[in-house]
């Protein structure tokens, strides 16, 4: 034993005697020595939980995960807002919470976060294309069209991009876009159901009764294989 573990163990009031220390140290020393042990202690877990950025970053990814998959929106929401805070240059971060948003109802947060991804990233296809959809959930068919031309002009060979234009132009009621895009979207992808009937739709608003039922039997077609 070295002579400071000694010297914490002599019997202080014979220390007193030959030293001449102060009473109030008797009553003092015990919560010194608490003091020392508690600042050990907390320094210890500063040392344990001093993780890299990349080991936070999955930390809080893992909790958003895992209350995403139990339903707990609004927790995914916070858990995203802390990385966004942690990690204000990072697109996918923002890009997720934007998903987070959006599955808690939150649109307007959600718009706010893609945009934020666009700023960071303009050529970031998904932020330009969940915007386009918002405003499609929103019926602002005129800015969905603006996204979504964003999105593919960045990528052209997307079937839901072009499906998701085609549906904007039909509902302003500019049919011969829309077919086109449907048209291009069931080229991409000819097992694309959705493209179908929304396609019979526009061809029936345009009075083209014959090519709405084609459409019609092409999606009957189509679901007949899949069952």
């Amino acid at each position: 034993m070295d002579k400071k573990d000694l010297t914490d163990d002599l019997n202080l009031t014979e220390i007193s005697k030959t030293e001449n220390i102060p009473v109030s140290l008797y009553i003092q020393w015990p919560f010194i020595k608490l003091g020392r042990s508690v600042r050990s202690m907390v320094d210890g877990y500063k040392r344990i939980f001093n993780v890299e950025p990349e080991d936070l970053k999955a930390m809080y990814l893992k909790k958003a995960h895992a209350a995403d998959l139990r339903g707990e929106v609004e927790k995914c929401v916070k858990f995203m807002q802390i990385l966004a805070s942690k990690y204000p240059n990072d697109p996918d971060i923002f890009y997720q919470l934007g998903i987070a948003c959006e599955k808690a109802g939150k649109l307007g947060a959600a718009s706010q976060a893609y945009q934020t991804v666009a700023t960071l990233s303009p050529r970031y296809t998904k932020a330009h294309y969940r915007m386009g959809i918002i405003y499609i959930r929103e019926r602002e068919f005129e800015k969905a069209i603006g996204k979504l031309n964003q999105a593919i002009e960045l990528e052209p060979e997307s079937a839901e991009i072009n499906y998701r234009l085609g549906q904007s132009y039909d509902r302003i009621k500019n049919y011969d876009k829309a077919i086109s895009f449907f048209n291009k979207a069931v080229t991409l992808n000819p097992k694309f159901i959705q493209v179908y009937k929304n396609m019979a739709l526009t061809y029936d608003s345009m009075d083209d009764h014959k090519k709405a039922l084609e459409c019609l039997k092409r999606v009957l077609e189509l679901e007949e294989s899949i069952s």
